[in-house]
């Protein structure tokens, strides 16, 4: 989890094309920032993610702040139990989840980033087979 104090933020803020995106579910009882340069998002197929509606960008847990509704967030886990999905409990939007391939990272759901619409169109939309992979992956 970073916060804003760090100079390593403030220095990472700086960097060319890094941003710090706003983020929260439906009805704003979990608001969450992260850090990142989104050129790529994916969007899963697995049983799970077609039905959550997801487009997932990944970042490292440490560019990842939860600012409020720790109380409102549910988790959900299948399959193997070590992906950890997490949603909120009053709207159901799911927002972010740490896969199972990648536990120190998150795939945070840009579909709750406050300005996704003015760039969502701008970005790659990588398509990922979690159907299979899900399948051949312990």
């Amino acid at each position: 989890m970073f916060h804003p104090q760090d100079p390593d933020v403030e220095e990472q803020r700086t960097a060319p094309g890094l941003r710090l995106h706003q983020a929260s579910c439906h009805c704003g009882a979990v608001r969450f920032r992260f850090l990142s340069h989104i050129e790529e998002v994916v969007q899963c197929n697995c049983s799970y993610c077609v039905r959550k509606g997801a487009l997932h960008h990944r970042i490292d847990a440490r560019h990842f702040e939860l600012l409020a509704g720790a109380r409102a967030l549910n988790l959900y886990r299948f399959g193997t139990l070590r992906a950890t999905h997490f949603f909120c409990r009053l709207c159901g939007t799911h927002t972010h989840c740490h896969p199972r391939s990648a536990p120190a990272q998150i795939n945070v759901n840009v579909r709750c980033v406050e300005d996704v619409h003015l760039w969502l169109a701008t970005v790659r939309v990588r398509d990922h087979d979690g159907r299979a992979w899900a399948l051949d992956t312990p």
